[in-house]
């Protein structure tokens, strides 16, 4: 049986072969759909899909501690969270624009699609005609609340979801101009002669056209790209590394969109005091729901929680500010697209009280029976419970600077000292209260950092230790074989 031929989309470029630079690529709908769909993947999918796709051997370092985040996910025992599918949730992130992103030319996400389930029995069906609820859940283990049963029969939702010729995200015969740091501008000649005249160009004999070809592979190194690079279409054309090795700085101001009634949460650090690094957190469950819950946030409602810091992190963040400045109808499909690209909501079923932020759901089990091939146009009832966290508790867990996280134990923790070489005399504890500005430059180190304790609570460490608020650690008498507290 002969292969599958691969698809893959064309995309015009000119370049300066000498100076190896993409001046401009030219796009078409089909495209531009692929690569807008990517604001809609969860951090989680986005690392998974790089990790298993990656040209290196690692995901850019300036996202690994998401990586870590996914594979501390991957390593703790089911035994820690509250459900079974709490795990697989995480691993496996919904996507809650997934029935748009079926209709990409190329299909990147290899999430699993979303399974629903009705009654077996025949209540189900019953209540269709009767002024009574009709239930649907993706959770297998839920009984339909008229007659007990479980709902496990499998129904195929996804059926008639093709947008035909109409294009996904942009209008099927739009065409765009995608600058080296990923601008998307309208395809006419004023973006041309805009996009020429910033590249300072000098001799445009030296330019000349050639074509790539975008597979699946392409597209995810393009995005793996758009984190560690400040040309992205460059690096993917020559095959160059032009790796951004500025850091942001930490001290820039974020918003907190918010008021001092969010939702808070006391940790313990322990920090060096000679370097103010934070080197462990010791943590109750809450703490660890809201890191996990990051693995579920698609990258446009990161960009969305970050932008009103003007200084921009990576490049992707210009895909983001293109939708924002592109024309409903003219180039984009709709209003409702353009704000599922721009404010991507979570599935509802992630909203629980572990999420600080600001974040909207979209309830998976809203749609009508017409999805279902029935003439009857009825709202169906979400049967599954909500989940409230991920963990179990009371459990007290350790999270490293870079975000690995593990249910505590004092010899993990001897080893990881140990591995720092920090003295003990050169130790102290201190407790912060993570909220709302805590987690938002708590998101944004994670995407400019290893060290993303420290370089996120930095300004809360220098605070807690001018107020004096560290705790000595007891001091051993060898002779008495007991700890003697100072007073």
């Amino acid at each position: 049986m002969a292969k599958k031929k691969e698809t893959k989309i064309p995309l015009k470029v000119v370049i300066d072969r000498e100076k190896k630079k993409v001046v401009f690529a030219e796009a078409s709908s089909t495209l531009v759909d692929i690569v807008f769909s990517f604001l809609t993947l969860p951090m989680g999918t986005i690392v998974r899909l790089l990790a298993k796709h990656s040209h290196q051997s690692h995901v850019p370092a300036n996202i690994e501690a998401f990586s870590n985040l996914y594979g501390s996910v991957a390593k703790l025992n089911s035994k820690h969270f509250k459900k079974e599918r709490c795990k697989d949730m995480l691993l496996n992130a919904w996507n809650s624009a997934e029935q748009e992103c079926r209709n990409l030319k190329i299909k990147i996400d290899d999430t699993e699609p979303i399974k629903y389930f009705i009654c077996e029995g025949e209540c189900f069906e019953k209540n269709i005609y009767r002024d009574m609820p009709a239930y649907i859940t993706t959770d297998s283990t839920v009984k339909c609340k008229t007659c007990g049963e479980l709902l496990k029969e499998e129904v195929d939702r996804n059926a008639g979801t093709s947008q035909g010729d109409e294009g996904v995200f942009v209008t099927e015969t739009s065409s765009f101009i995608i600058s080296d740091d990923l601008h998307v501008i309208p395809n006419n000649p004023t973006s041309t002669l805009k996009i020429l005249d910033s590249s300072e160009i000098e001799n445009f004999a030296a330019l000349e056209e050639d074509t790539l070809k975008l597979g699946a592979d392409e597209f995810i190194h393009l995005l793996q790209l758009s984190f560690s690079s400040e040309t992205p279409l460059s690096d993917l054309f020559f095959g160059t590394k032009t790796m951004n090795s500025q850091v942001p700085s930490m001290e820039s101001p974020i918003a907190t969109r918010g008021d001092d009634s969010s939702k808070k949460m006391n940790i313990k650090i322990y920090v060096q005091k000679s370097t103010n690094r934070i080197f462990l957190a010791h943590c109750s469950e809450d703490f660890i729901d809201f890191l996990l819950s990051l693995l579920t946030i698609p990258l446009g409602k990161v960009i969305r929680l970050l932008n009103n810091n003007h200084q921009s992190i990576f490049c992707f963040e210009n895909v983001h500010k293109s939708v924002l400045e592109l024309n409903v109808d003219e180039y984009l499909r709709s209003q409702k697209v353009k704000e599922k690209l721009l404010n991507p909501k979570l599935s509802e079923y992630y909203l629980g009280s572990s999420h600080i932020f600001p974040l909207e759901g979209n309830p998976i089990c809203n749609k009508y029976l017409s999805d279902l091939d029935s003439d009857i146009f009825k709202e169906l009832t979400d049967a599954s419970p909500k989940l409230e966290g991920f963990v179990r508790g009371p459990t007290k867990y350790m999270v490293t600077d870079d975000l690995f996280v593990s249910p505590f134990s004092s010899v993990s923790c001897f080893t990881h000292l140990q591995s720092l070489k920090v003295p003990i005399s050169d130790i102290e504890e201190q407790v912060i209260s993570i909220g709302m500005e805590e987690a938002l430059k708590l998101l944004r180190a994670s995407l400019t950092s290893t060290s993303v304790l420290s370089n996120g609570l930095k300004l809360f460490i220098l605070k807690n230790a001018k107020q004096e608020t560290s705790v000595n650690l007891p001091k051993y008498d060898r002779t008495l074989k007991k700890p003697k507290v100072d007073k």
